[in-house]
Formats: C-alpha cells, sequence, structure tokens
C-alpha cells in the first residue's frame, strides 16, 4: 500500500484555510494511574507513562516501556514452542494523521522490528481507536466542558479546573484555553474504591527531527499481515 502522506501534503497546500490548526504544537508525558478495590478487598493498580506530541494535525503517542521488558518479551516469543507473527499495538507507537476533509490515517510505529504497520478503518476497533480527532488532540473534548463547572481553581498555563458530580462518580478537568489541551483529568467515585488520573507533563519544545521524520528505512506492512 502507498503511503498517504504526499497526498496529505497536497491537500495541505490547497486547502490552507481548511488545513489551518488553532492549537499549538506541543510535547508531553503522560502519567496515567489508575485504582480499583474490589469487593473482596483486593486493590489493584495501574500506572504507566506515554511520550506525546501534537504537530498540527498530527498525532505521535508511544508508550515508554523499559528496554529490558522489552528485550524480555522477545525472548519468550523466540523461545516459544510455536513462534508465530505478532504485532501488539500498544508495544508500537501510534502515529494519526487527518487530513483536510477529516478523514484519519492510522499507522502503528515497531521501533523494534522497523516496522510501519497500517490500520484501515474497518480494523481501528481492532487496536482499541476511536477516531474522536477532538478527544485525541486535546486529551479531552472541550464541549463537554459546558457540562461541567468551573470551581474557581487555577494551575500552570492559565488553566482552570472544572468539575462535575453525578450521582457518587465525580470527575474534574484542569483545561488549558490557550494550549487547548487538559493538563490533568481525575475520575473517582466519592468513596474512592475507584479512580483514574492523568496527568500531562509538558516538555519545553519538539523533538528535533520528530519521531515519524525518522522513518524511511521502515517496511511497510498492513494489521492483515499479522492476521491469522
Amino acid at each position: 500500500m502507498q503511503s498517504l502522506r504526499p497526498l496529505l501534503g497536497l491537500l495541505a497546500l490547497l486547502s490552507p484555510a481548511l488545513w489551518a490548526s488553532p492549537m499549538p504544537d506541543l510535547m508531553a508525558t503522560l502519567q496515567f494511574d489508575s485504582r480499583e478495590m474490589s469487593a473482596d478487598g483486593i486493590d489493584q493498580r495501574h500506572s504507566y507513562r506515554e511520550t506525546w506530541i501534537r504537530q498540527g494535525h498530527t498525532l505521535w503517542s508511544e508508550r515508554q516501556i523499559p528496554e529490558s521488558v522489552r528485550h524480555a518479551f522477545e525472548q519468550q516469543h523466540e523461545h516459544s514452542k510455536t513462534p508465530h507473527k505478532h504485532f501488539i499495538p500498544e508495544m508500537a507507537a501510534r502515529w494519526v494523521t487527518q487530513d483536510a476533509d477529516g478523514q484519519f490515517h492510522l499507522e502503528y510505529v515497531d521501533g523494534d522490528h522497523k516496522q510501519r504497520v497500517f490500520y484501515p478503518a474497518t480494523e481501528y476497533g481492532q487496536a482499541g481507536f476511536r477516531p474522536d480527532w477532538a478527544q485525541l488532540s486535546r486529551l479531552f473534548d472541550p464541549a463537554q466542558l459546558k457540562e461541567l463547572t468551573a470551581t474557581g481553581e487555577t494551575g500552570e498555563h492559565d488553566s482552570r479546573w472544572y468539575e462535575r458530580r453525578q450521582g457518587d462518580q465525580i470527575l474534574r478537568v484542569l483545561w488549558s484555553d490557550s494550549l487547548q489541551l487538559a493538563l490533568a483529568i481525575d475520575r473517582q467515585t466519592q468513596d474512592g474504591y475507584r479512580q483514574y488520573h492523568m496527568r500531562a507533563t509538558l516538555a519545553p519544545a519538539l523533538p528535533s527531527p520528530l519521531p515519524w521524520q525518522q522513518l524511511t528505512d521502515y517496511q511497510q506492512k498492513e494489521v492483515s499481515d499479522f492476521l491469522d
């Protein structure tokens, strides 16, 4: 399959007004933490980090996985009694672009095997991908802020806290208009038995070169190449 990058670039030139993005370019580390206490007293906690980049109509997100863990996984697979082709989206970087017509182009980039894996729209569910640009590019859809109430609390980058209490559910969002970004999201029950937290820590600048500018020697694949 031929890459759509040249076509996307041409559309950007032909439709600059439509293509213009109101959002500043950003790089951040996203910290995710969740906790749930089951009825039998088992306390389950999950935590992970992602590197996240937004430039115009391009998004890049990559789970921060220790090299030792990646190596152990590869060793386990190579010494399996039945080794097979495998691809795990969560272990690869996600590269998303949106064209001037609002259409998505989704690839997962496997740096360990130097592969770019294209996902057609029919396979989005297989990767757990939701093509919601407002949510993906801002980490929280700003249209939903109208359902929340400003608390009067403020944060960095001219951000403000918004809150909604519905039944036993509490949702808090730290939103920055200038960045067009949610800097923090907290969801929890009032008794605290279920919690979810996201924090975005901004980097001073985007990396140079950008990750998607370093893929010239990567092999192009499609997700169907890995399906049985």
